[in-house]
């Protein structure tokens, strides 16, 4: 008799998600597509999976709570969830598994994207050293427009005329710098050399390192 309970026996229904802790983790949901918005307006969609690492990411250290930093107590399944709340609430669009604001302004269509992507990559690949951006957009069919968007976005930093390096590349270049003046004061030649780059490209890395390290 007991085992055929036990085999009728339902499983445990989850427990819904409290009415407070859903509304702070729309706001926090929304304030992190707006941040990833700011940073890449012409990819203003995210992942599901990558939104909800962006909103950790933002969560304040602090765990007591008080006025404006109350913690959010939710797992990665119940923020899910309350994406697919968004959803449909049309707080937020879903194509696949990508959300954005429904105000995030026009996409790049998928051709274009690629292109840009394609630009990206091969810039990011020479490094220290890229060709011209101007010839480089051109082949691929992205019009100059696009290409000023790129560095008011700050995809591309330009640091001299026809000399635009990535943001990733950038952050290398950055770190690298970074370790040799931790050592003493850092010239053209030693940017060169640690680069393995032209002088005309070292010259314009260090002026621009320099004036983001005024006092180094």
């Amino acid at each position: 008799m007991s085992r055929s309970r036990a085999a009728g026996r339902l499983p445990a229904l989850a427990e819904p998600i409290d009415p407070g802790q859903r509304r702070l983790a729309e706001r926090r949901l929304l304030a992190a597509l707006r941040r990833h918005q700011k940073r890449s307006p012409l990819r203003p969609d995210l992942r599901v999976d990558t939104l909800i690492n962006e909103l950790r990411s933002g969560e304040p250290a602090r765990t007591r709570s008080h006025r404006g930093q109350q913690p959010l107590t939710l797992t990665d399944s119940d923020l899910r969830e309350v994406v697919d709340g968004m959803v449909q609430s049309v707080s937020v669009l879903r194509t696949g598994h990508r959300v954005r604001l429904p105000d995030g302004g026009p996409a790049l269509d998928q051709v274009m994207r690629e292109r840009v992507e394609l630009l990206l990559a091969a810039l990011t690949a020479a490094g220290a050293k890229p060709p011209p951006a101007e010839q480089a957009a051109s082949r691929l069919g992205i019009p100059a427009a696009l290409l000023d968007q790129l560095r008011q976005h700050g995809d591309l930093i330009s640091i001299g005329p026809r000399i635009d390096v990535t943001r990733e590349s950038w952050a290398t270049i950055t770190a690298r710098l970074d370790r040799l003046a931790a050592e003493g004061p850092v010239s053209v030649v030693m940017v060169r050399d640690e680069l393995d780059t032209a002088r005309r490209f070292a010259e314009r890395i260090l002026q621009r390192w320099n004036a983001l390290h005024p006092h180094h």
